[in-house]
């Protein structure tokens, strides 16, 4: 991997024709010192590279940058682009580059128009790389006079002929280009033209083949077959367009080659059945997402509870808890279709951006965990919330189950989940019902198999004194859960309000308690413990945040993501590493720990100076959540990797540190 150094001592600028800089000199030649108006002169930026080192062509393959040449002109002449001669393949294992070893001249015409001034005074300021077990970024400024008179040739010409030579040409043979599965081949008829000994396509932009690959050269008659393996950035491109080189013995050619390329269009009518499918399949992973594991630890309890019960008793339970899931998720359709209609910037996981629904819920998994390690029982007229004990009313209890299970779960976004989601909110209509109903209808059928057939759950122990002892222990998920929801609270209230919420838990736990141990005969002791549990809980409300505490603008990163920021780095042709992530997505958090923050990740990035910017939607941003909605997705998380030139790749949405670094050593 290659370690960029700046040299400094080789910031100075010479103004003359040539410039000696670490490792290399650069020289501005000509073919002639002549010229006169309404003609054309070709001048180049000779590089003389020390041995072993080299530069690169306009696209570097995997690693550096290809050379600069900002020209100034006296008034009347004008520059063309670099006349770029034929690369070569470095292979820096296990990478592979493009460029030149020892010298090279890039070539570009000068054109005089009718009124132009002479002499001709010619600066050019030249940025490149030379590159070895390093790479050395050098700048240099070169200048030229060229009087008026008949062209001249100098003794340079013969040489700027030779390079001149190498620039690639138009291929002028019938051709096309097939795009298989992630493969390219490029197909020919020469008629009757020579074969070529050997094929190679060097492409112009970055994204379009995989550099490191073989090239498969196949000959036929009349015909010849290149195949090409695509790049896994995955990048959409309207052209297939490089240079091929074609070698006979020692004679080397270059060609251009551009043919145009069939662009995926997608459409906002996109199969209703793939989509519904595409929730489905969502749903049934999301019952193993992290954000799903406080309720899993409540539905085990339930299995154990039911493993001795008739099937038709498990049967019902199931299908309760089934219909609190659907109808769930039919809620939370029916509530962002309505705010999405009235023009709020919202979207999937919404509810976790509100100080107030998170308070709630840290109050409800420190109850929970409390009832799980008490006896504490609720009459059966309400139920209880959840599979904390048994109750009279367990079909009431496993509805409520259901509901619980969505609320929580609701921050993860699932493979498969985010086109289907996305597409159901940006698109609002009877379609985006069903899509929700599809994903409520795979979140519950695990659940529902396994009541419909008990015998699944043999393998669970004969229920015991052992299941007391369990349900205790499952008291722990819940209050850990708790803690992780006043970690997100805490991104978005200071911290005075955050220690108000946890004394708002104390007293919801002496509540809690207090009825535990209100087993006094008297009937007014009795409702005198009743009314100071109630007082307790009405005070734990009172205190809830409803609103966000100020930012603390000391804290915050310095590339924090902003439209304007994204832009000044894309007009840099920086290469950006752009994640959308919240502090209550812990799918995004999962992300940051086996992937994002680790020492591989953060050495690339250095490495390759990629600018990192996190858009983070702990609070309710309409920025972000428009952003969103233009790559299609209305939740979190969403990882974007822009290369210098060109659109970004969508990441996946689960990473693995593979994954990543794959994704950032081929980016360029």
């Amino acid at each position: 991997m290659f370690v960029y150094a700046v040299i400094l001592s080789s910031q100075g600028i010479h103004a003359d024709s040539q410039f000696q800089a670490s490792n290399s000199k650069i020289s501005l030649v000509t073919e002639s010192l002549t010229l006169t108006e309404n003609d054309e002169l070709l001048v180049g930026i000779k590089f003389e590279l020390e041995e072993g080192w080299h530069t690169y062509w306009e696209n570097p393959g995997d690693a550096g940058e290809g050379a600069s040449v900002n020209w100034s002109l006296s008034n009347g002449f004008e520059a063309s682009e670099i006349l770029w001669p034929g690369p070569h393949r470095i292979p820096v294992e296990p990478l592979m580059t493009f460029g030149y070893n020892d010298e090279v001249i890039l070539l570009t015409k000068i054109s005089s128009l009718k009124n132009a001034s002479f002499p001709l005074n010619i600066k050019a300021n030249v940025g490149w790389y030379t590159c070895k077990d390093i790479c050395i970024p050098q700048e240099g400024e070169v200048s030229l006079v060229i009087n008026k008179g008949d062209i001249l040739l100098t003794e340079e010409s013969e040489e700027i002929d030779e390079y001149l030579s190498t620039v690639p040409v138009d291929f002028e043979q019938l051709y096309r280009i097939e795009r298989l599965d992630d493969k390219f081949f490029l197909q020919t008829d020469i008629g009757e033209g020579d074969h070529y000994q050997d094929v190679y396509f060097f492409p112009k932009a970055y994204g379009l083949t995989a550099y490191s690959d073989d090239q498969n050269y196949e000959k036929n008659l009349n015909s010849f077959i290149l195949e090409i393996n695509a790049s896994k950035a995955q990048l959409k491109f309207d052209a297939f367009e490089g240079v091929i080189e074609a070698s006979n013995n020692e004679e080397t050619s270059y060609f251009n080659i551009s043919y145009p390329l069939e662009v995926e269009k997608v459409e906002n009518n996109q199969s209703i059945i793939l989509l519904l499918l595409f929730a489905f399949i969502g749903g049934l992973i999301l019952n193993i997402m992290p954000c799903v594991f406080p309720i899993l630890s409540i539905k085990i309890l339930r299995f154990m509870d039911h493993s001795e019960n008739s099937s038709t008793k498990t049967y019902k339970f199931g299908l309760y808890y089934s219909f609190g899931v659907i109808l769930s998720f039919l809620v939370i359709a029916l509530v962002l279709l309505l705010l999405k209609s009235s023009g709020e910037s919202i979207g999937w996981g919404f509810q976790l951006q509100y100080p107030i629904v998170i308070s709630v819920l840290f109050y409800l998994f420190i109850a929970l965990g409390f009832m799980f390690m008490s006896n504490l029982v609720f009459g059966g007229q309400l139920g209880q919330l959840s599979s904390v004990a048994r109750v009279n009313n367990e079909s009431l209890e496993s509805f409520l189950t259901g509901i619980l299970a969505v609320v929580v779960a609701s921050p993860c976004t699932a493979p498969f989940m985010g086109s289907a989601i996305g597409f159901a909110l940006l698109q609002p209509g009877i379609n985006s019902i069903f899509i929700f109903l599809s994903l409520g209808i795979g979140f519950a059928l695990p659940y529902f198999i396994l009541s419909v057939k008990p015998s699944l759950l043999a393998f669970l122990p004969k229920p015991g004194a052992w299941m007391e002892t369990f349900k205790q222990f499952m008291a722990f998920p819940m209050w850990g859960s708790a803690l992780w929801l006043l970690w997100v609270l805490s991104g978005q209230v200071d911290s005075d309000t955050v220690v108000m919420v946890l004394i708002g838990g104390l007293f919801i736990s002496l509540a809690l308690w207090l009825l535990e141990k209100n087993t006094s005969e008297i009937k007014w002791v009795k409702w005198l413990v009743r009314l100071v549990a109630l007082a307790f809980v009405i005070f734990s409300v009172l205190i809830i945040p409803t609103s966000y505490s100020e930012k603390d603008t000391q804290s915050q990163e310095e590339l924090v993501y902003s439209e304007v920021l994204l832009e000044q780095y894309r007009n840099s042709q920086d290469i950006i590493f752009l994640n959308f992530t919240a502090d209550w997505c812990i799918t995004c958090k999962v992300n940051e720990r086996v992937a994002l923050k680790t020492r591989a990740v953060k050495d690339i990035i250095k490495q390759k100076n990629i600018k990192y910017l996190e858009a983070d939607w702990t609070r309710k941003d309409g920025d972000i959540a428009q952003k969103l909605e233009e790559f299609g997705r209305t939740g979190v998380p969403l990882y974007l990797l822009y290369p210098s030139r060109g659109e970004p790749i969508i990441l996946p949405e689960i990473l693995t540190e593979d994954t990543l670094v794959r994704y950032l050593t081929e980016i360029n």
